[in-house]
């Protein structure tokens, strides 16, 4: 799928793992993406 950079996408727990997967999944598609973590 491509999409363009008008579409932005919202990501929780994309530090890593599943979240950081799905980031750069949807990053390589051409959207924008917004991370967002926590550190305890």
């Amino acid at each position: 799928m491509k999409l363009d950079s008008s579409i932005a996408a919202v990501v929780t727990g994309g530090a890593s793992g599943l979240g950081e997967g799905t980031a750069r999944a949807i990053a390589a598609t051409g959207a924008r993406v917004a991370l967002f973590d926590m550190n305890e």
